[in-house]
This record gives C-alpha cells, sequence and structure tokens, in this order.
C-alpha cells in the first residue's frame, strides 16, 4: 500500500471515528445506501463504519474515504 494510501486510510479511519464522516454524510443529504452503493460495500458496512463496530479496511476503506473527502472539500469550498 502506497503511502498516499495509508494516510488516506488513517484519515478516514479518525473522521469515522470522531464521527465526521457521518456528519457530512448527512449534511449531504446521502443516504447509507447511497454511500454503500458508490463505495461498493452492503448498507450494513457503512452502518458499522459509522457507528464505530467496525473500522473501514482496505480498498473499500479507501473508496469510502475518496467519497468523505470529496463531501468535506465540497462543503468547505
Amino acid at each position: 500500500m502506497a503511502q498516499a494510501q495509508i494516510l488516506r486510510l488513517a484519515w478516514v479511519r479518525a473522521a469515522v471515528s470522531s464521527g465526521e464522516a457521518r456528519r457530512l454524510r448527512e449534511s449531504a443529504r446521502l443516504s447509507i445506501s447511497e454511500v454503500a452503493s458508490a463505495c461498493g460495500v452492503d448498507q450494513s458496512t457503512v452502518w458499522r463504519w459509522e457507528r464505530g463496530t467496525r473500522s473501514p479496511r482496505g480498498d473499500k476503506a479507501l473508496r469510502y474515504g475518496e467519497l468523505i473527502e470529496s463531501l468535506r472539500d465540497r462543503e468547505t469550498a
């Protein structure tokens, strides 16, 4: 895994554990289903990530991170 991917993974895990990822999703008015579909995971996976019962991992976590980062960037633009 490249350094940029490791940094994104660390960021997305921090965003999930702090509640920032869920806040950004809700602020963008995206459903768990929409985010799950965009990331290629089941709805229950996103639900578990956002509630802290699972930690995002691997390629799917990186896709989730890209999505959450884009929501953050859109919010600050």
